[in-house]
């Protein structure tokens, strides 16, 4: 038996700042803040393609909240049509009930694109879906992300070199670089410190290591130099 048509449709999981090269569909910022004092956010997605795509949009939980649970928000449109070269807004709206007013909570977006129908038999299609973090900011924070890098605090304890989050914010740590080292140690780029919580940056680390530089991911995804710190 002859197979007409052999259409095979592969799923790529993408992070903001990798490369776009297989993707049609891409959203126009890096990450989504929802300031709580508003009703709704946005995302803009654009087509680079010369067809048209279908694009499905969705939330999901971000790490560290609980995989069960429901996401309090509607995505609209869940599902949409965008022509060659041409944009279309999602709109992100909460339900106003769910999540905690002290912290800041992270979701991931979802953004699988469908290609259309191929012209000719026997090809591969790749279907790309790019997820980029949205950051939702209780109205009740009275703090910017600039601030809140500011209370991060470093320390290493047998040999491991960690972060203290003493903020209500998300903190996404950039680059790292170990006393007067001129290389970068680690890039920690999809590394988030979550509000009030302290992680496990790097094991090994000399025990009389005295400072470091360090780098954060701002809220319009560039990378932010902060002062030397001094662990000792």
């Amino acid at each position: 038996m002859r197979l007409k048509s052999l259409i095979f449709t592969a799923v790529l999981t993408t992070l903001v700042g990798m490369s776009y090269a297989h993707s049609a569909i891409q959203a126009l910022a890096s990450r989504v803040i929802y300031d709580g004092h508003y009703k709704a956010t946005t995302l803009a997605l654009k087509n680079h393609a010369d067809k048209a795509y279908m694009v499905q949009s969705w939330l999901e939980p971000g790490e560290a909240m609980p995989q069960d649970n429901k996401v309090p928000f509607v995505v609209t449109p869940p599902l949409v049509k965008i022509e060659p070269q041409k944009e279309s807004i999602l709109r992100f709206m909460y339900s106003g009930q769910g999540l905690a007013e002290d912290r800041e909570s992270q979701f991931w977006i979802n953004i699988q694109e469908i290609p259309p129908k191929p012209e000719q038999e026997n090809v591969l299609q790749l279907a790309v879906r790019t997820k980029i973090k949205l950051f939702y900011r209780p109205k009740q924070l009275d703090i910017e992300l600039k601030d809140a890098v500011k209370q991060l605090r470093w320390f290493v304890q047998d040999k491991t070199l960690y972060v203290e989050n003493k903020s209500p914010l998300y903190v996404t740590i950039g680059d790292l670089r170990l006393g007067n080292q001129n290389s970068v140690v680690m890039n920690l780029n999809q590394d988030m410190i979550a509000p009030f919580s302290t992680a496990a940056v790097l094991k090994g680390v000399p025990a009389d290591l005295s400072s470091l530089h360090y780098t954060y991911i701002s809220e319009y995804g560039g990378n932010e130099a902060m002062p030397i710190v001094q662990l000792r």
